[in-house]
């Protein structure tokens, strides 16, 4: 049972066109000899794959024979999900300004010009030579 471990399925080379080696074909044998006295091998099936084994040239043929049978395998671990940092809520920024203005008994009046540039004029010039916000995942 010790060499079930030692092949697996997900494991090893990308590239399952590679060869295989008498260690590896002896673990997959070992694997069908466990799955045959569990029960979930007749004795006929057990030993035509036990002879495809033994011929077996890659990994992509190993991999064909215990393709069906449950495995063993500890399930691979997720890969957590990396959000990026969010940014600081400049929509907001317009509205508290509108209150400052109109708090100040439209005193401030003149500090809507600059908004106006930064939220619409900036945009609209931007966005037209493909170097729109899209094209940067952050500000």
């Amino acid at each position: 049972m010790s060499e079930q471990a030692n092949y697996a399925r997900h494991l090893g080379p990308r590239d399952r066109t590679l060869r295989v080696g008498d260690h590896e074909r002896d673990a997959v044998a070992e694997l069908l000899r466990h799955e045959h006295v569990k029960g979930r091998l007749d004795e006929v099936e057990f030993q035509q794959r036990l002879d495809a084994c033994l011929v077996a040239k890659t990994y992509a043929n190993l991999d064909a024979l215990i393709a069906d049978l449950p495995s063993a395998e500890p399930p691979r671990p997720r890969q957590p999900i990396v959000w990026p940092p969010r940014p600081w809520p400049i929509g907001l920024v317009p509205l508290a300004i509108l209150a400052l203005i109109v708090g100040s008994g439209a005193h401030a009046l003149w500090f809507a010009f600059p908004l106006f540039a930064l939220f619409v004029l900036r945009p609209l010039f931007w966005h037209p030579w493909g170097r729109g916000y899209r094209r940067y995942r952050r500000w």
